[in-house]
C-alpha cells in the first residue's frame, strides 16, 4: 500500500504489554494499514480491503451481573463480549468503558512447506479507550466500523460522519451499508459422507457471522425437493442461492430455475454459490480453479468466503435434449467410461469421493465398449493458450509482499484469559483426519490476532485482566438474524408427494436441429465403437479431477473427449491417473474437440448409462448446445 495513499481514518494505538511500541493504523480506500514504531524504528503491514470480510463493534460485558468481578479471586469466566448494537446497555462492565472494534481477515500466505498458498485467518482487535464514556469510545469504533463497512461493499463513505464532531451514535451505526435480503441455503444432510448440517454448523455459520451475512436454511427432505422449491418460492425474498452438497443439488437448483416462467431474471438476480459436502464438488473445485484460489488446502473455506464476498462471475449453462425431456446442465455429459463409473459406484458413496477410484479399478478389468454415433459442431474461435503447457496450466504468483504474519498476538494478555476457543475444525480442511468433528481438542488453535489500543497522555489507563475475551465469542452472536428450518417445520414443506419432472421447462430457446433429423453438413460426425465420450464446460469435473484445463466458467465452449475403441489399458490407466493433472489429454487415443453442441445417438437396442451432471438420465439420443454467461456464480 503506498505511503501517500490518502487516509479515511488514521488513529494511534499501542500494545499493552510492550512500552515504547506504538502503531499508526491508517484506513485507505485499498485496505488497513499498520504501521509499528518502536524506539525509533518503523515497519509497516497491511490488510488488503479485498481479503477484509467484516468488523464489530463490541464491549465488555459480565456474564453474571449481580456478582462483583472486581474483587480477588473473580472467575475469568464471568466476562465476555458482546455485540454493541443489541446488548450494549445491558449488565454491561462498569469498570471497562472501551470499545472493541474487531476486524476478520482472511489473507493469502505462502505456507514455509513447499511453498504452498492458503488463506489464514487474521483478527485484528482495536480497542478504543480515550474517552472515560463507552458511549464516546463506541462512537468513535462505530466511525471506523462504518468507513470499513462502506469500502468493503464499495459504496461512498459518508464523509460528514467522518468528522470527531459529528456526535450522532444512531446515525453512525444506522448508517452502515448491509443487503436486507438474507441468503437462502438449501442443505442436502444425505450428500457425500452425510455430514453436511454438522458441516455447515461448525464451519461456515462461523464465517458468515464474521461477515454478518444473515441467511435463511433449509434442509431438503427427498430427490427433486431443491428443484421444486426453487420452482415455486418467491425466490427474490433471498439475495442468492447456496448449496450445501455436492453438484446434485446445484443440478436440482438450476433445474428448478429454469422451470419458472421468470427465469431470466431469476438467473440475472441470483447468483449461486455451492459449498462442496459431496462426492464430486466439481462446480466448487472450478469456480476456485478460475480465481486462482487454494482450494486445496482448505475447500470449505473458500467456499464460504464466496458466499460472503458479494462478487459474482458469469457462466455458461448448456442445453441438453433427450427423447422425454429437456435439461440444464452446468458440468458435464458422459457416456460410457466415466458415466459407468459415476454411477455404478453409488453403491459405495459412504466413503465419498475415493468411490470413484474403486469403481474405476473394476471398470478397467471389465472394460466395455459401446456402439453408436458422435456429431459435433465445431467451435470457430478456441480461448487462447495462455498459461497453458502440456496440459498443465501455471497460474501466476499470488501478491504475497507486505501481508501480516503473526502466529499469534503480539503479547497482549487479553487472550490469554478467555474460557471459550473457536473449534479446531473451522480451520482445518475438511478431511485432514476422519475424526476432526468429533472430540476434537479446541485449545490447539491459536488465531492470528493483533490486538491495539488508543492512547491518551490525559488520564490513567483502566488496565485489567477482565477488559475483554476475544473474537471467539462473537461466532453465534448472528445466529438470532438467521433462521433454519428442519426437515420436521411444517412450514417448509412444498408437498413432497407431488415432486415430479413433468413441469414445464423454459429457458433459452434451441437453435440446432431437431433431435429427430439428421444435423446439417457444418457438423462433424464420428461412427464405430467408443470407450467413452465426455463433453464439460468446467476445468473440474471433481476435486481430483482437472478434465478439461483450457475451459473457463464463461467461454462458450464445450470441450468434447472422445476415446474409440481399441484403445489398450495401458494408456486408459495412463489416461485417468493424468485426470488429476490435466495430462490425460496427452495419451494416446484420447480427443478432445472444442465444440458449441453435439449429439450422441447410441445403437438401438443396446444398454448404458449416460449422465448429466452426474444425474442419471434415458439411455438414448442426447443432444446439447451451450448458453454462454446465462447464469451467475458466487467468486472471491
Amino acid at each position: 500500500m503506498e505511503e501517500n495513499t490518502s487516509a479515511v481514518l488514521e488513529e494511534i494505538f499501542y500494545v499493552t504489554s510492550k512500552r515504547n511500541t506504538y502503531y499508526r493504523v491508517k484506513l485507505t480506500e485499498k485496505g488497513l494499514s499498520l504501521r509499528k514504531e518502536h524506539n525509533g524504528a518503523t515497519k509497516t503491514e497491511t490488510i488488503a480491503l479485498s481479503d477484509i470480510i467484516g468488523c464489530r463493534c463490541m464491549r465488555s460485558k459480565r456474564r453474571n451481573a449481580g456478582s462483583c468481578a472486581c474483587r480477588p479471586g473473580a472467575s475469568k469466566s464471568q466476562l465476555r463480549l458482546v455485540e454493541s448494537a443489541t446488548e450494549a446497555y445491558q449488565y454491561n462492565d462498569d469498570h471497562d468503558t472501551s470499545a472493541y472494534l474487531y476486524l476478520y481477515a482472511y489473507a493469502l500466505k505462502k505456507m514455509r512447506v513447499k511453498g504452498t498458498l492458503k488463506r489464514e485467518r487474521t483478527t485484528i482487535t482495536l480497542r478504543f479507550r480515550s474517552f472515560d464514556k463507552y458511549e464516546d469510545n463506541l462512537r468513535e469504533a462505530s466511525r471506523w466500523r462504518l468507513a470499513i463497512k462502506c469500502l468493503i461493499a464499495n459504496v461512498p463513505v459518508p464523509k460528514n460522519l467522518m468528522s470527531p464532531s459529528h456526535g450522532n451514535l444512531e446515525s453512525l451505526i444506522g448508517a452502515c451499508p448491509g443487503e436486507n435480503r438474507k441468503l437462502l441455503v438449501l442443505l442436502n444432510p444425505k450428500s457425500g459422507p452425510g455430514r453436511g448440517r454438522e458441516i455447515f454448523q461448525r464451519r461456515i455459520h462461523p464465517i458468515l457471522s464474521e461477515a454478518e451475512k444473515s441467511y435463511e436454511i433449509h434442509i431438503t427432505k427427498c430427490p427433486n425437493y431443491a428443484r421444486e422449491f426453487i420452482r415455486t418460492r418467491d425466490i427474490y425474498q433471498w439475495s442468492g442461492l447456496l448449496m450445501v452438497g455436492g453438484d446434485g443439488i446445484v443440478f436440482e437448483v438450476v433445474n428448478g430455475l429454469l422451470q419458472r416462467s421468470d427465469w431470466e431474471k431469476a438467473l440475472h438476480e441470483l447468483p449461486l454459490g455451492v459449498i462442496p459436502c459431496g462426492s464430486g464438488n466439481g462446480l466448487a473445485k472450478s469456480i476456485a480453479h478460475a480465481k486462482q484460489e487454494p482450494y486445496d488446502r482448505n475447500p470449505l473455506l473458500i467456499s464460504a468466503l464466496t458466499a460472503v464476498k458479494c462478487k459474482t462471475t458469469p457462466m455458461d449453462l448448456v442445453r441438453v435434449e433427450t427423447r422425454n425431456q429437456i435439461l440444464f446442465s452446468f458440468l458435464s455429459v458422459g457416456w460410457g467410461l466415466l458415466a459407468d463409473i459415476d454411477i455404478e459406484s453409488e453403491r459405495l458413496r459412504a466413503i465419498g469421493g475415493q468411490r470413484f477410484t474403486v469403481w474405476s479399478v473394476a471398470r478397467l478389468i471389465g472394460l466395455r465398449t459401446y456402439k453408436g454415433k458422435v456429431s459435433y459442431l465445431p467451435c470457430n474461435k478456441v480461448p487462447s493458450l495462455e498459461n497453458v503447457a502440456n496440459g498443465k496450466i501455471y497460474c501466476k504468483d499470488y501478491a504475497t509482499e507486505n501481508t501480516l504474519s503473526h502466529s499469534r498476538s503480539y503479547g497482549d494478555e487479553l487472550d490469554r484469559y478467555c474460557p471459550a476457543s473457536e473449534s479446531k475444525s473451522f480451520h482445518d480442511p475438511l478431511d485432514e483426519s476422519s475424526n476432526d468433528l468429533n472430540g476434537c481438542d479446541d485449545f490447539d488453535v491459536i488465531p492470528d490476532n493483533l490486538a491495539l489500543e488508543t492512547e491518551t497522555e490525559r488520564r490513567h489507563r483502566l488496565d485489567s485482566f477482565y477488559s475483554a475475551t476475544s473474537a471467539k465469542s462473537t461466532y453465534f452472536s448472528a445466529g438470532s438474524v438467521s433462521s433454519y428450518h428442519s426437515i420436521d417445520d411444517d412450514s417448509a414443506d412444498i408437498g413432497t408427494e407431488n415432486i415430479n419432472n413433468s413441469q414445464i421447462m423454459y429457458g433459452p430457446s434451441s437453435t440446432l436441429p431437431a433431435l429427430t433429423t439428421q444435423p446439417s453438413n457444418s457438423w462433424t460426425t464420428v461412427q464405430g465403437e467408443f470407450v467413452m465420450v465426455h463433453a464439460a464446460y468446467q476445468t473440474h469435473l471433481g476435486q481430483d479431477y482437472f478434465f478439461a484445463p483450457r475451459a473457463t466458467l464463461a467461454d462458450g465452449v464445450i470441450w468434447l473427449l472422445i476415446v474409440k475403441a481399441g484403445i489398450t489399458r495401458a494408456n486408459l490407466v495412463q489416461f485417468l491417473l493424468g485426470l488429476s493433472s490435466g495430462t490425460h489429454l496427452t495419451c494416446s487415443g484420447v480427443d478432445m474437440v472444442p465444440v458449441k453442441a453435439f449429439r450422441i445417438e447410441p445403437v438401438e437396442g443396446t444398454t448404458g448409462h449416460i449422465t448429466v451432471d452426474g444425474e442419471e438420465v434415458d439411455y438414448g439420443p442426447l443432444q446439447a448446445e451451450i448458453f454462454p454467461s446465462l447464469a451467475s456464480v458466487m467468486t472471491l
